[in-house]
């Protein structure tokens, strides 16, 4: 059986048919820690999932006009650490969150896997990553009278993906 890959697709010569397949894009950024590598010296870097997580984490926790030449990045999630923790402000970091991660992140979307979905083994190694196809996809906040803080947890794939990646966040206000 020889099997010959051309640019995204597989011709079986046995057969006589072609697969097309789908090369899986690759993201990378820079870790924001800045410690190099102690053995290389290199910056660190993160990739795929790592990447998008940490990307999503810095929308949540960053105001808008605080980074530097992108002042529509972030979210006002800051407005409602110091209002009463209850449902209602909840519901509308839920929102809040929601819009700012659609308007800053294009490599995430929330809509639901189109093909059918179970579980995928290929990442029972990664805790970020589940496939199972009851999942909602979106952002959902718990709001913690009692400790002072919301629990955010995100839910999202990435663009052209059918996995589901899952990050946590907690808010608290700064004391």
């Amino acid at each position: 059986m020889a099997e010959f890959v051309y640019e995204g697709s597989r011709y079986d010569t046995n057969s006589g048919s072609l697969k097309l397949t789908k090369k899986d894009k690759t993201y990378i950024d820079i870790s924001l820690s800045f410690v190099p590598n102690p053995v290389t010296g290199d910056i660190p870097v993160l990739l795929n999932e790592r990447a998008i997580n940490n990307a999503i984490k810095n929308i949540v926790l960053v105001t808008p006009g605080e980074a530097t030449f992108f002042r529509d990045f972030g979210s006002q999630t800051n407005e409602f650490l110091f209002d009463m923790i209850d449902e209602v402000s909840a519901g509308l970091l839920q929102q809040e969150i929601t819009r700012a991660i659609k308007f800053c992140e294009p490599r995430v979307t929330f809509d639901p896997v189109s093909s059918k979905a179970g579980y995928s083994a290929s990442n029972r190694d990664n805790p970020a990553a589940f496939s199972y196809g009851t999942d909602v996809l979106g952002v959902s906040v718990e709001a913690r009278e009692e400790q002072n803080e919301y629990e955010v947890t995100i839910k999202y794939r990435i663009v052209g993906g059918e996995t589901i990646y899952r990050t946590n966040v907690l808010l608290t206000p700064t004391r």
